[in-house]
């Protein structure tokens, strides 16, 4: 019911006020759905870099200029912020990229 339910979403809201990765925001990106987070989610420097969604404050301020910013997305910026939250998934946190990078630390650490 929970992948059914992110596949039914056009948008993922978590205004979190500390989440140490925030998997659920991983499960949404995997889904193609942008979302409207905290930046004090701990990966809402990636989540901005890619335009996979808005970030603001954890305030209730914060979560309306999301919502608003959101609202105002024309189909074509939905379009391109949903195919900017699949391509974050696949290049940051699938878990082939997890197993890559994994590998990556270690030989840094051999060397």
């Amino acid at each position: 019911m929970k992948w059914a339910a992110f596949r039914a979403a056009e948008v993922f809201c978590l205004p979190s006020h500390q989440e140490n990765f925030g998997i659920v925001v991983a499960e949404a990106l995997a889904c193609g759905k942008p979302v409207l987070i905290s930046n004090k989610v701990n990966i809402w420097r990636e989540i901005q870099a890619d335009a996979a969604g808005f970030v603001d404050e954890d305030t209730v301020d914060g979560t309306v200029r999301n919502l608003w910013r959101w609202l105002a997305l024309d189909s074509a910026g939905y379009a391109v912020m949903s195919a900017s939250a699949e391509q974050c998934f696949t290049s940051r946190f699938h878990v082939q990229r997890a197993a890559e990078r994994l590998i990556e630390i270690i030989g840094e650490f051999g060397n």
